[in-house]
């Protein structure tokens, strides 16, 4: 899945449930505190933003040099507020 959005073809979805596996309750809580949404919403905005920012920080199909962690978190802050 994660493949897809860093390649050139179409993003693959990934589902709230998916999400929540992956990156754990925990993680969701402190992210929830710091945007102040409802876990519901914040993997309902997660899960249509994540694909679309992997697939703008990796334009050309491959993960480029730098911190892309940062700059993607960075940028997933911004979208979320």
């Amino acid at each position: 899945m994660v493949s897809s959005w860093i390649g050139t073809g179409e993003n693959l979805p990934i589902s709230a449930e998916q999400l929540t596996s992956v990156l754990g309750q925990g993680r969701l809580q402190e992210m929830m505190q710091k945007v102040g949404l409802p876990v519901d919403g914040l993997t309902e905005k997660l899960t249509s933003l994540l694909p679309q920012l992997m697939h703008q920080l990796t334009p050309s199909g491959s993960v480029p040099e730098g911190d892309l962690l940062s700059e993607g978190m960075g940028m997933l802050g911004g979208l979320l507020k």
